[in-house]
């Protein structure tokens, strides 16, 4: 077997072990590109920064998550670009979609995917699905809102299927049904449902 031969068997046997890169143990891993499997998580990562912890599962620095399920963990920074999230905090970063079931959201901007449940602190909602949970503060720039509790923040845009409306303002979109408690309107359509309390602009929202 000639020299250049060997080389290129050496060079694919290098790239198959680059290729299957795990972080499969406890510790500590910076600029990671491979695979995660940890505690029922599993995922594609890129240029990540993390801890694998046995008690707290994923602590997220920083990377791109590209695909794969998160099963619990924190997620400080980075860019999420699809999967499943189960459970766990959200800090900051950028969400391009995927499916998040249960957690709590402190801020960043959710570009697109599905809401099932959880706890929004704060952030840009770009555009989604929004099935229930508890809003407590941010933007909503567009976007389907089927039930859930709105507390504070300002809606831009969309459709509101049902739920509370607690406070903040609405500027634009349709309400189909649910229970306006306080808050300021300023344009839409309104379509049925409880107007308690609260303030119009430019356009009455209910009868």
């Amino acid at each position: 077997m000639d020299n250049q031969k060997v080389a290129r068997e050496l060079l694919k046997v290098a790239k198959e072990l680059v290729g299957v890169r795990k972080a499969d143990t406890e510790g500590e891993y910076k600029n990671f590109t491979g695979k995660i499997d940890w505690k029922g998580s599993s995922g594609e990562v890129r240029n990540a920064t993390f801890n694998l912890d046995k008690r707290r599962g994923i602590d997220w620095k920083n990377g791109k998550w590209v695909d794969g399920t998160w099963m619990n963990g924190i997620w400080m920074d980075g860019i999420w670009e699809d999967g499943y999230w189960y459970d766990g905090k959200w800090m900051n970063g950028v969400r391009k979609g995927g499916y998040w079931e249960d957690g709590k959201w402190w801020r960043g901007t959710w570009m697109n995917g599905t809401w099932e449940d959880g706890y929004w602190h704060g952030g840009t909602w770009m555009k989604g699905d929004w099935d229930r949970g508890t809003w407590e503060n941010g933007t909503w720039e567009d976007g389907l809102w089927f039930d859930g509790t709105w507390m504070n923040g300002t809606w831009k845009k969309g459709t509101w299927e049902k739920g509370k409306w607690v406070g903040g303002k609405w500027y634009d979109g349709t309400w189909e049904n649910g229970t306006w408690y306080d808050g300021i309107w300023y344009d839409g359509t309104w379509k049925k449902g409880t107007w308690m309390n609260g303030d119009w602009k430019s356009s009455k929202p209910h009868p």
